[in-house]
């Protein structure tokens, strides 16, 4: 059995006793309403996180202002009316023995006129590099009677924060929010008492940290989450943040958070993607702990308890802060404690949850289709169904999904897969360079098929003769798609591959290569075949990446650059010839790209339904999930996967 002594040894933040070192950082869910208000999905939520054993919940950034609110359905405290829900959210986490404390937040630049209703405010008036806050909307430069305004709203919060029973209150001051902009010098250009040198800059928030102990007491907890490195040029850097953190602890803080980047940091520093290497803060976490004497915490890919407890162990940080991992599986911690290591679903840094919170749609995760929906799904969870023999059909991300959840709920669940392995596209997906970290989802669900039991029958295409020896009495059908090739002249040729069979290794291109196809796949493919040395060109019919998200654009886009990719957007595909290909650019003269040796066609999926349509004639219920109803993301697959196996009653 795995123990972790380090992990589950007990702690303390100032005053507040926390009974292990798993901290769960604060992450917008995008669950509030549009006025700001939790209800009882936020709620069940954190609740869940709480019951997994997780030692301190810090719910995320809740605004003290509207002028600084940056999201739609940011959680808000600027007003009494917003501590009943508050409330609710500690007594349900202090229910299940866990403590917690509230993020308090204010967006700075980074908010948005459509969302805080007003021009953004800023220490300087220097617009944000991120253009994800709508174009360079240059800030308003906040005079010092608005700053002391700004300072009093977060003092109030944090009363009503106590008053709503949370035990501790943190600062985010990373990140490139208001407080981090006051911290950093790319974004700071003041040259009065809050600007102009490391002190100045660090003043506002230390008269945060002073405004707050004033108001509840030296020993109410207060945390500081900061940077560690912004990440971008001029901006803040490990030693001064050393000497902010000094300055933080002598006005009080209780502890330091670390973590790093803004969100116009490259590689996206604030979410890393699975690009980045785990563990990414460890550097800055354990420099400010050599110089601090109150808990320093650190974050940033942190996604095994093996790596958690090195980190303690080393004496690294005193806290691990888990974000994604938490939403992956809430069960983390508990999973951990007892030895259940390996059922642990893992965090892959795909930043779904991320995208999906950018897109106002609340909180998604590729591998754990329940968060968000704990509150919603939990009928369906708990219900005890009858147990039935259930056929799953094609074993890739949908299908291993729906075995797993119909096995879990004692269904007898027999997966019929036509290949010699199980994983369907999750085999391809984790080929690409940087992409590694989808091996540890087809590892997960593997392993999970094995451990419950799952017959599985490889190169079984399944047939209606399956169906009449086997008789279930439901079929999950998950067969994926096929590649589709455009109806171009010399699309049969020999020389004419697809992506995935090129990922797989099953074809091989020449030298020089055209790859057709501006998605996810078209990316991996033009990355995997410049990595070995050949000469590309990348043909789109739009922009490139429209369904991606924001981590892979970037990692992408920086990709292509460095590896001097050559990519025509807007360009169609008209015909292709031995040795060349004709293409025809929007609003531009047809062009003939001449000595090309291979041509790989990333031009989407055709559902496969077609293939199965005779199952329904069986009298059994048939459900479908994945490709085989038109292309899908990992994270959709899965999704319809599990929904089609707790379906089944």
């Amino acid at each position: 059995m795995a123990t972790f002594p380090c992990l589950f040894s007990p702690g303390r933040i100032g005053s507040l006793a926390v009974p292990n070192r798993i901290v769960f950082a604060a992450t917008s869910s995008e669950l509030a309403d549009k006025d700001g208000f939790v209800g009882d999905d936020v709620v069940e939520y954190y609740a869940e996180r709480a019951r997994g054993g997780t030692g301190l919940i810090v719910v995320e950034a809740t605004y003290v202002e509207q002028e600084g609110k940056r999201l739609h359905h940011n959680a808000m405290l600027h007003e009494d009316r917003f501590i009943p829900g508050m409330r609710k959210i500690v007594q349900a986490v202090h229910a299940q023995g866990a403590r917690i404390a509230l993020q308090l937040n204010h967006g700075g630049r980074e908010s948005t006129v459509a969302v805080c209703g007003s021009i953004p405010l800023a220490p300087s008036p220097l617009a944000s590099p991120f253009t994800g806050v709508g174009g360079e909307v240059v800030p308003k430069e906040l005079t010092v009677g608005e700053i002391e305004r700004i300072v009093g709203r977060f003092a109030d919060a944090a009363v009503r924060a106590a008053e709503a029973g949370y035990d501790a209150v943190e600062l985010h001051g990373a990140h490139g929010y208001l407080i981090g902009e006051f911290l950093s010098p790319e974004a700071n250009k003041r040259e009065d008492a809050y600007g102009g040198d490391t002190k100045r800059r660090a003043r506002f928030c230390i008269e945060l940290v002073q405004a707050i102990k004033a108001r509840l007491g030296a020993d109410y907890p207060v945390i500081v989450r900061m940077n560690g490195r912004d990440h971008v040029p001029g901006g803040l850097e490990l030693d001064e943040a050393i000497e902010i953190a000094t300055l933080l602890e002598a006005a009080g803080a209780d502890s330091i958070s670390v973590s790093g980047g803004v969100h116009a940091s490259r590689p996206y520093m604030v979410v890393p993607g699975m690009s980045v290497e785990r563990g990414c803060y460890i550097a800055y976490s354990e420099a400010m702990r050599q110089r601090l004497d109150v808990p320093v915490m650190t974050v940033g890919r942190i996604n095994t308890p093996e790596l958690a407890e090195e980190i303690l162990a080393r004496g690294q940080a005193d806290y691990i802060c888990l974000s994604r991992a938490l939403i992956a599986d809430p069960y983390f911690p508990a999973k951990a404690r007892t030895g259940r290591v390996e059922t642990i679903a893992p965090c892959i840094a795909c930043n779904e949850c991320i995208a999906t919170v950018h897109r106002h749609k609340g909180l998604a995760c590729t591998v754990n289709p329940m968060v968000s929906r704990e509150l919603e799904l939990k009928p369906l969870v708990a219900a005890k169904p009858i147990p039935r023999r259930i056929a799953v059909v094609g074993s890739g991300a949908a299908g291993m999904s729906a075995a797993v959840t119909a096995a879990r709920r004692g269904h007898e669940v027999h997966l019929f897969e036509k290949e010699a392995r199980v994983g369907g596209q999750l085999l391809l997906a984790y080929q690409p360079p940087h992409r590694e970290e989808i091996e540890n989802a087809l590892r997960y669900f593997r392993a999970e098929v094995a451990r419950l039991g799952v017959s599985v029958r490889l190169n079984a295409p399944f047939s209606l003769d399956d169906a009449r020896t086997l008789d279930p009495q439901a079929i999950i059908v998950a067969t994926g798609a096929a590649p589709l090739r455009p109806d171009v002249p010399g699309a049969d040729l020999p020389h004419v591959l697809t992506g995935w069979r090129v990922l797989a290794g099953l074809e091989e291109t020449g030298q020089i290569c055209v790859v057709v196809g501006g998605g996810l796949v078209g990316m991996e493919v033009a990355d995997h075949l410049a990595e070995q040395g050949k000469t590309v060109v990348l043909i789109a019919r739009s922009e490139l990446l429209k369904k991606a998200v924001h981590a892979d654009r970037v990692y992408f886009l920086d990709r292509i650059a460095a590896l001097n990719i050559e990519v025509l957007t807007h360009t169609r595909l008209l015909a292709v010839g031995e040795g060349w290909v004709e293409i025809a650019p929007e609003n531009r003269i047809r062009r003939t790209l001449q000595g090309v040796d291979s041509v790989v066609f990333c031009t989407g999926y055709a559902p496969r339904k077609a293939e199965t349509d005779a199952l329904e004639g069986l009298g059994v219920p048939v459900h479908y999930a994945g490709d085989v109803l038109g292309s899908r993301k990992f994270f959709q697959a899965i999704e319809e996967g599990t929904m089609a196996a707790l379906n089944i009653l």
